[in-house]
């Protein structure tokens, strides 16, 4: 709000600052804070996206600080949220396959009927 008041040239900028109980030097600093890329967190995203494909999207932030920890870069879990979320990125855990068997056969009925499809009476099985 200061930035869009001072470009229009009706006030001074020490007069805006004041107004709204900010420091000129404080305003000035994150002026150009906003304009300098910062290269060190552009690396570590990019590093993040890269982790993320090659885990199928299936890392989450815990995974993904893991990873950069095991890489020498200092990364904690919620450094690695925040870079998930700036670079647009959310864990996906894949489904295990619907008919996989549990592990236990499942219980065979015997066969009464022995394939006899001329009964000698009505629900006559033998």
């Amino acid at each position: 709000m200061i930035e869009e008041l001072r470009e229009s040239g009706l006030y001074p900028t020490s007069l805006l600052c004041s107004a709204l109980s900010v420091s000129r030097s404080a305003f000035y600093d994150w002026l150009r804070r906003r304009s300098a890329p910062n290269t060190k967190r552009n690396g570590l995203r990019e590093k993040v996206v890269q982790l993320h494909v090659e885990s199928r999207g299936s890392a989450g932030a815990r995974m993904i600080s893991q990873c950069l920890k095991a890489q020498q870069f200092k990364v904690g879990r919620y450094l690695a949220r925040k870079l998930m979320e700036e670079a647009n990125l959310a864990s996906r855990q894949r489904r295990r396959h619907q008919y996989r068997s549990k592990g236990v056969e499942a219980y065979v009925a015997k066969n009464l009927l022995e394939r006899n499809f001329e009964p000698t009476a009505i629900n006559q099985v033998r």
